[in-house]
């Protein structure tokens, strides 16, 4: 409210002094703009803090390189390491999950280490299984039975040459072997139907060496076998 004030002036006239508001008052409005700033503080953290709460929710776990990897070896499961990082809309990275199907493979690219790993620096799986090899045989019609394709289970067995010149295989065991293409000659060529086997690696060269002397011949295995 508005307060009046008398003064007595020098020549000892009292005056009355113009009406001024209470000082109550203006300390209000000063504090007015505090008030003010202080709330947008506060809405400003609080946004602040659910941010960094959200991104740190998306949060995942993916691979990263652990030791520097040359183009072309084989990744180990000691050349990788798991981390935690935010992922955005545009990074493509492998998931630790993943990490199985990743072991095995080469890589396409230098890897450094620190850096996360991402599926097109990561090449294809090799077609061999470890501890394999795979040897060609070319074999003529009743040498296998038809129908033959990827996938089914045979075994080589050794029998005496066409040709009459010896059994130098013969004497051998049976190599089990899977078949992984088939490449079927046709009837009027005469030429072989060529089999792609997969062997295990100390049978290779068996199976090689009958192939080359044309006394192997397939026998399909049943369920079970």
């Amino acid at each position: 409210m508005a307060t009046t004030a008398t003064t007595t002036r020098s020549d000892g006239r009292a005056r009355l002094d113009r009406a001024r508001p209470a000082a109550g008052r203006s300390g209000r409005r000063r504090q007015l703009p505090l008030v003010v700033v202080g709330v947008l503080l506060v809405v400003g953290c609080a946004l602040a803090f659910a941010d960094a709460s959200l991104h740190l929710g998306r949060r995942q776990a993916v691979l990263e390189v652990a030791e520097p990897v040359a183009a072309g070896q084989v990744l180990s499961a000691s050349d990788l390491r798991t981390a935690r990082v935010s992922v955005g809309s545009g990074l493509t990275v492998m998931p630790a999950a993943a990490e199985a199907s990743v072991v095995g493979r080469p890589a396409a690219v230098p890897l450094v280490a620190g850096e996360l790993l991402s599926g097109s620096e990561v090449g294809p799986a090799p077609s061999v299984a470890s501890g394999f090899d795979v040897v060609a045989v070319g074999l003529k019609s009743g040498g296998f039975p038809p129908g033959l394709v990827a996938g089914d289970r045979v075994e080589v067995v050794p029998v005496p040459s066409s040709s009459g010149g010896g059994s130098t295989g013969s004497a051998g065991s049976p190599v089990r072997a899977t078949v992984t293409s088939v490449e079927a000659a046709s009837a009027a060529s005469g030429s072989p139907t060529v089999f792609s086997l997969q062997v295990a690696k100390g049978d290779a060269g068996e199976v090689a060496t009958l192939a080359a002397a044309g006394q192997a011949s397939l026998v399909q295995l049943g369920a079970g076998s």
